[in-house]
């Protein structure tokens, strides 16, 4: 067994993964890439350091959970028996490459490493970094999308507090934090009227809202999820997002959840969303048709109580369950 000086320890895989190479990552399996910037937001920033956190806490959690236990265990919540999986279905492949004073430069940089995850048949999860890096990591896998099948169409799940769908936004232009949506719409390959938000609150745009529902797209506030609950929310928007394409895409940001509960982000809202209710619409996505993924907005710096990184590696838990864990019938 090597073994390592605390000061010389390699930094953790997330999920303490296996680390790998985007060039030879198997299908069916999740890529993770890094995406370490907060260059394109706009008021707090600290989330460049979101990528090491979330592996830093998703590997404290993974030890936590197996530390006392064997590797069969039982999830309270769904009363689910699981086994560890021997070997997790997760390859970490590091961070991509960041260039602060070019988001051109840092989008083709995330883009390009996002493709060669899907068009290989894996699914990229990426780690931000403020919601602009949403862009680039959906834009790769876009295009690894059509390098599978050019005619492949897909749709969109944004989970946020925010609807992100301006045009522009002062000095940073057409690149940032509240631009990513609209971005994302005008990809070649997805499905415009298969977009959905999840947990929208405070005030929006009244133009962007008409801009969405012109195009066939769906907003659930967060008030939508206090009033019919969260798995309700989260089946009717799989629903829209899914009809009559082969995958969708699905963005997380921390920030729809309330700021009271995790505060380690850059554009905190008070939504009264807690921590459960995002469990529960992760447990409906485990089990999604699910081809990308991000996580966006964790700030560790914001927050030195910690929880704003475990809870968020906790969300990525559920999400990723049928990847780390075996179902016991």
């Amino acid at each position: 067994m090597i073994q390592h000086f605390p000061m010389m320890s390699p930094s953790p895989t997330l999920f303490n993964a296996l680390r790998g190479n985007p060039q030879t990552i198997n299908s069916n399996t999740i890529g993770v890439v890094g995406m370490p910037s907060d260059w394109t937001h706009s008021s707090r920033i600290g989330s460049r350091l979101g990528p090491a956190a979330l592996r830093r806490a998703s590997t404290e959690l993974v030890k936590t959970i197996f530390e006392d236990c064997e590797t069969r265990i039982i999830d309270a919540a769904t009363q689910e028996i699981l086994l560890r999986r021997e070997n997790p279905l997760l390859i970490d492949c590091g961070n991509a490459p960041i260039y602060p004073e070019s988001p051109e430069s840092t989008t083709e940089s995330i883009a390009e490493i996002t493709r060669v995850i899907r068009s290989r048949g894996a699914i990229p999860l990426s780690l931000g970094g403020d919601h602009y890096n949403s862009y680039p990591a959906c834009l790769g896998f876009s295009r690894g999308l059509a390098d599978i099948n050019p005619e492949f169409k897909f749709g969109y799940i944004q989970i946020d507090g925010h609807l992100d769908f301006s045009d522009r936004l002062g000095a940073w232009g057409e690149f940032n934090h509240a631009t990513n949506g609209r971005r994302i719409s005008e990809l070649p390959n997805i499905v415009k009227s298969n977009m959905v938000w999840i947990g929208i609150t405070g005030w929006v745009d009244c133009g962007d809202i008409a801009m969405i529902e012109e195009m066939g797209g769906k907003v659930f506030t967060s008030e939508d999820i206090h009033r019919i609950g969260a798995k309700k929310v989260a089946e009717l928007a799989l629903k829209h997002a899914t009809r009559d394409c082969e995958s969708i895409y699905l963005s997380i940001d921390i920030d729809a959840t309330d700021a009271g509960f995790l505060p380690g982000t850059g554009s905190i809202v008070q939504s009264r969303v807690a921590p459960r209710q995002l469990c529960e619409i992760m447990d409906i996505y485990a089990n999604a048709p699910i081809g990308g993924i991000d996580i966006v907005e964790v700030a560790p710096d914001l927050d030195p109580s910690g929880r704003s990184e475990r809870i968020s590696a906790y969300y990525l838990l559920r999400l990723l369950r049928n990847y780390l864990f075996k179902s016991v019938a």
